[in-house]
């Protein structure tokens, strides 16, 4: 009897299976490690998978035979004597004459294409986008949970750091401490750096910690993300040392707001464009506009950006199924920054916030 697990890897090959045909390839090279964990299961730095419209296969290396014996059940798991890539020529699947083979375009350097044309004279390569990822976007109940599973370690920690987010504290101890406890509490290694900026650096969107030590009435965010069995949380709050001043109370309900109105849009078939204009408008409104600078939000899972992007210029509809963050934010240079970012499952009739860290002005 076959498990879940198993049950998921045949079913998501079958789906690439039929964009193949579609796509009229003959073959599919699969070289970045999440999608070749997303198809397969396996979790080892060393693999790639060659699909076919009747048969697929994986290639590692030695160091990962047991592991893939083990993690690969549904396709003939090839182990390589040398370099993976070299080792393509001598497999069956690659021996017809004039066979398109296609590639994962946005994942293969320009190095290894080179190599692939001069390994495979006869095969026409064929770039290819986001055929993985166009199945991935769209979660199955099971990643639906890891990801819940994985928020759940999130917020725990959030709320346990607070108490080290304090005057003469270290933005890198911080994130050390941060990291410390999503192992503690069973997560994989974070697929991000740890943001934690204070005072001026808040203004710095992607401001991972530094060697500065937090001041009283700084403004300090926080950007974390716990990883269960292979999917990622993605949570943002900025608190205050001490009291807020009515500056910081000011733009802070600014950006909740913000956020509040967009999260009261997201519903199935609404553009990703449209949705970023909903949460963009009340900051122009507000003044701020040209302290919004980012996209409103992106997709999680298996990795830590994925689609859709929800930015000015992604006309994509959103779908069930899809988890989304949404984190409006205002960064305004030498005053500071406040971001405020959840986890969002869309659903059938709208949506489901999936994090539920506290969103009113903490004062720690």
């Amino acid at each position: 009897m076959m498990n879940g697990s198993t049950m998921l890897t045949i079913n998501r090959i079958k789906k690439l299976q039929s964009i193949l045909e579609k796509e009229s390839l003959d073959l599919f090279l699969v070289n970045f490690l999440p999608n070749v964990r997303y198809l397969t299961g396996y979790t080892g730095t060393n693999g790639l998978v060659l699909i076919s419209p009747n048969g697929s296969l994986f290639l590692t290396d030695f160091r990962y035979k047991e592991q893939a014996s083990e993690q690969v059940k549904q396709l003939k798991v090839v182990i390589a004597e040398r370099e993976l890539i070299l080792s393509l020529p001598t497999l069956s699947l690659l021996k017809p004459k004039r066979l398109k083979l296609g590639f994962e375009s946005n994942h293969l350097s320009c190095g290894t294409y080179q190599k692939l044309k001069n390994l495979l004279p006869h095969c026409l390569l064929v770039p290819t986008e986001n055929l993985v990822e166009s199945i991935s976007i769209k979660k199955e109940q099971n990643e639906i949970e890891k990801i819940k599973k994985a928020i759940c370690i999130t917020e725990q920690v959030f709320y346990e750091i607070l108490d080290f987010v304090k005057p003469q504290a270290k933005e890198q101890d911080i994130a050390a401490e941060i990291e410390y406890r999503f192992k503690k509490y069973g997560s994989g290694a974070p697929f991000f750096e740890t943001i934690v900026a204070s005072g001026k650096r808040s203004a710095l969107p992607h401001g991972v910690a530094s060697g500065k030590k937090i001041e009283k009435g700084d403004l300090v965010t926080l950007d974390m993300g716990a990883v269960y069995d292979g999917y990622t949380a993605d949570l943002t709050r900025t608190v205050v040392v001490g009291k807020a001043n009515k500056r910081q109370k000011e733009v802070y309900n600014i950006v909740l707001k913000a956020q509040k109105q967009a999260l009261s849009k997201v519903k199935p078939k609404i553009r990703a464009c449209d949705l970023d204009k909903v949460a963009r408008d009340v900051i122009k409104r507000a003044g701020y506009g040209k302290y919004f600078g980012h996209g409103l939000g992106h997709g999680i899972g298996g990795i830590i950006h994925e689609g859709p992007a929800v930015n000015p210029r992604n006309q994509q509809l959103l779908e069930p199924g899809m988890v989304i963050t949404v984190e409006p934010g205002i960064y305004i240079p030498n005053w500071g920054g406040i971001r405020i970012e959840d986890d969002v499952l869309i659903t059938k009739k709208g949506c489901k916030v999936l994090t539920k860290a506290e969103k009113k002005l903490i004062e720690v």
